[in-house]
């Protein structure tokens, strides 16, 4: 494998990161903005819905005998397509009205979770209240009454998939423009790395063959009559420092 191959294999890899990484950081970033955008949207439509049910039961009507919330809750979920339902709810968690044909779907089974939701929607400092779970985006508001204390809760469920395909349709769109640079991006690269690693990879092969010139012929291996006669001289050697030994031992 060439150090061209390696160099230009390593670039392209270090560019195809780089561009995936900027694509990922930015489409996480769009989609955030997208939703905070649509939490801020339904927020001005659950305050307008919480504001003209506050002024039909200030007429002194209790919040279930308001006549014009069911006409309210209708007309702000003729406001936008994605919008599932619209609900309020008591204190204690009973619907009392409903538009769109999801408007329970996402609501807690009992009374009493719908209740803490209502609790929790009281407490907001900013005045709304939102959830969001893979499937829907819920925003609310509290309903006050003439003395200011809550008795009811205004709820929209906002369909999550929308969000999700809007913000789909944005990472094709971006990741579709990005593959132009990268390309000629890459191109560039290798035109600009065959320019300057041609003659650094014609030197390399140059001083590769000056350094086997210089280890010299390899050494042949012996033939069978050179190691036939090492081996009697080493014999004869053996047998004569054999005689040797005997001589000194039998004159001691």
């Amino acid at each position: 494998m060439s150090l061209f191959f390696k160099l230009g294999a390593a670039t392209a890899a270090i560019l195809c990161f780089s561009i995936a990484l900027i694509v990922l950081l930015n489409y996480a970033k769009f989609e955030t903005t997208l939703g905070e955008l649509q939490r801020s949207r339904l927020r001005v439509l659950a305050l307008d819905a919480k504001a003209s049910t506050e002024a039909a039961i200030d007429l002194g009507l209790a919040l279930p005998a308001a006549r014009d919330a069911q006409q309210i809750l209708t007309r702000v979920s003729a406001m936008d397509p994605d919008i599932r339902g619209v609900v309020i709810l008591d204190r204690r968690g009973t619907v009392l009205f409903q538009s769109g044909l999801h408007a329970t779907t996402h609501l807690p089974g009992s009374a009493r979770e719908r209740a803490v939701w209502f609790e929790e929607a009281a407490a907001a400092r900013d005045g709304t209240w939102n959830r969001a779970d893979s499937t829907a985006l819920l925003v609310g508001a509290p309903i006050l009454n003439p003395f200011s204390q809550p008795v009811g809760f205004v709820l929209i469920t906002y369909d999550r998939r929308a969000l999700d395909a809007r913000a789909g349709v944005f990472l094709h769109t971006f990741a579709r423009q990005a593959l132009w640079p990268l390309g000629c991006g890459f191109t560039l690269v290798c035109a600009l790395m065959w320019g300057l690693l041609k003659p650094l990879g014609q030197r390399f092969q140059a001083m590769e063959k000056t350094f086997r010139g210089m280890e010299g012929p390899a050494p042949a291996a012996p033939a069978d009559e050179e190691l036939r006669a090492f081996d009697a001289r080493y014999q004869e050697a053996s047998q004569a420092l054999a005689r040797a030994e005997q001589s000194l031992e039998g004159s001691t």
